[in-house]
């Protein structure tokens, strides 16, 4: 404590702990009297000897009631003293360099789906659309002018590359202008809507999650 008269005794200390401690003897009706530690340490074990030296070996050996100062609350001291609640709380941060964006790749729309369901879909859009094509050639003719019973004219609009654009509009979710009509045709045109949906179902999900993790990956494990 600063002061241009002389001072003693515990006049000669100021700052919170001392104010706090003065507020606890009020309280509680103690006297007391502050020195210093020989040392001036605050304690810490010595690895050596693994004695307490500073405040903590002057409360271990009982030549002080209690000690006030920012004593650090740790594990090793709360073994051989007791503390108060804390009045004061410090949080401890790290800083590092903030890491550098990557730039998505061109194909990064793949991601959310491992490489083997990417040759599972386009395997089954191959086999459906054939399939397709395949059962459809009996019984998908039609003829093009109802209003003309009579006529000889019959059309099948599931050719082979009709069959791929049909599996395609399906698999984005757009349809086409392409409705089956016999029954085996429908059958198949429903599974293969059945599979895309849950297929683009999944991929969304995904998509989202993937997404998601990739803002919160932090480069400290």
């Amino acid at each position: 404590k600063k002061s241009d008269k002389p001072l003693y005794g515990n006049d000669r200390f100021e700052g919170y702990c001392i104010d706090l401690l003065r507020e606890l003897s009020t309280i509680l009706g103690f006297s007391y009297e502050i020195r210093l530690v020989e040392d001036g340490k605050y304690g810490a074990q010595e690895d050596a000897s693994g004695q307490w030296n500073g405040m903590v070996r002057e409360l271990i050996d009982h030549k002080a009631d209690l000690a006030v100062a920012p004593l650090a609350i740790t594990y090793v001291r709360e073994k051989v003293i007791d503390f108060s609640k804390p009045f004061m709380t410090l949080g401890i941060s790290i800083l590092y360099r903030k890491p550098n964006g990557t730039n998505p790749g061109v194909f990064s729309f793949l991601n959310p789906l491992s490489p083997d369901i990417w040759m599972y879909i386009l395997l089954a859009y191959l086999g459906v659309s054939c399939v397709l094509f395949v059962i459809a050639s009996p019984y998908e003719w039609y003829n093009p002018h109802p209003c003309n019973p009579d006529s000889d004219v019959v059309e099948n609009n599931f050719t082979l590359l009709n069959s791929f654009w049909f599996g395609v509009g399906a698999l984005m979710q757009q349809g086409s202008e392409l409705m089956p009509k016999a029954l085996s045709t429908r059958i198949v045109g429903g599974i293969w809507w059945f599979f895309t949906l849950i297929i683009i179902s999944s991929y969304t999900a995904n998509l989202a999650a993937f997404l998601t993790v990739e803002r919160m990956e932090s480069p400290i494990d």
